[in-house]
């Protein structure tokens, strides 16, 4: 039967409920996808000022494990991709603030919660490092199935922080599509006064 169990084909027959990484019986995310999980940091990073670093290609279970957070409340994924973006984290040269970006206050509804915010509060606390909610972001249309230029004008000045500073920051994220998020978020921050020293994020669809 392998690390899934007969415990696992008994959950599918009660609830019947799939794993959201392999498909197969069991609970929503089975002991193998969670091992996957736990091996699946390969970072690289982008040449752009400031850095950004991907913790692993937007591949393999990745994007179930990410959907399955953010969009079906499969809330005990959430310390694993934690941890995947705290591995990035300490890759930077040094300690600083971490900003998530910010999601859309019709998505925060629709999930029930700021998915972004609680990926970077659960790295931040594996690494002991402060974190803060900056960024606000106003309305905007959905990015779902804009071009790279489409997503980039999209989200042109969509992004402002109410409260200036002068602290070194770190911006953090789920997925880096085009970079066209990361970019605003870190022209918001420099425009209040934050030292942006890199973005991370758990995976990137493109290199």
């Amino acid at each position: 039967m392998g690390a899934m169990g007969w415990s696992d084909v008994a959950v599918s027959l009660f609830l019947g409920s799939v794993c959201l990484g392999c498909e197969r019986p069991g609970k929503p995310w089975c002991t193998e996808c969670f091992d996957d999980l736990n091996t699946a940091v390969a970072p690289w990073q982008t040449a752009d000022d400031p850095v950004t670093i991907a913790c692993t290609p937007y591949a393999g279970c990745l994007p179930a494990a990410i959907v399955g957070f953010k969009d079906r409340n499969v809330r005990t994924l959430g310390p694993v991709l934690g941890d995947v973006l705290a591995a990035g984290l300490e890759l930077l040269p040094e300690a600083a603030l971490i900003v998530p970006a910010p999601s859309s206050p019709v998505a925060v509804r629709r999930r029930g919660f700021d998915h972004t915010a609680e990926l970077a509060q659960l790295a931040a606390l594996r690494l002991g490092w402060p974190t803060r909610t900056l960024l606000r972001a106003r309305r905007r249309r959905d990015q779902a199935g804009l071009s790279v230029g489409q997503r980039r004008r999209n989200l042109e000045g969509s992004m402002w922080v109410p409260r200036p500073g002068r602290e070194a920051v770190i911006v953090v994220d789920d997925v880096r599509t085009s970079g066209a998020t990361l970019t605003e978020c870190v022209r918001a921050l420099r425009a209040a006064g934050y030292v942006v020293l890199g973005n991370v994020v758990i995976a990137s669809a493109h290199r």
